[in-house]
């Protein structure tokens, strides 16, 4: 993969833009080796036989980021194919991306009310459970 084209792509990421890339190639890549820039990124990909024109293609896709899917596309290199890694995203992973992108902040605020009420529920019959006068 061409090393300027991938230095043009870690300029346009900002750190929320890099999570989300690490967060779609954690399947990928452990965890607890996944970096805060893209450079250090691209290279843990390339270690594991997934740095390739079509997997990229499917993370730019995934995050919106139609820009740099057109720059990645225009580089004018034939689009390589790699046999032994899959270019794709796991089914579950792009849910929970999903997810992410849809949750808003009143939808979290929703969220925690309703685990506090549910806590508070099932406090409430617990103590009815053991001693049923308690809840009077």
């Amino acid at each position: 993969m061409d090393r300027l084209l991938l230095s043009r792509i870690d300029e346009d990421l900002d750190a929320g833009e890099v999570a989300e890339l690490c967060f779609l190639c954690s399947d990928v890549i452990n965890r607890k080796q996944l970096e805060e820039c893209a450079r250090d990124l691209f290279v843990k990909l390339e270690e594991k036989g997934f740095l390739n024109s079509a997997f990229l293609a499917e993370l730019f896709s995934t995050t919106r980021r139609v820009d740099l899917l057109k720059l990645l596309q225009s580089d004018g290199r034939e689009r390589e194919e790699t046999d032994a890694s899959p270019a794709y995203l796991p089914e579950y992973r792009l849910m929970l991306y999903k997810i992410h992108e849809d949750l808003t902040d009143d939808k979290v605020e929703t969220l925690k009310k309703a685990d506090s009420e549910s806590k508070s529920y099932q406090k409430l019959r617990k103590k009815s459970i053991e001693k049923p006068t308690a809840i009077f």
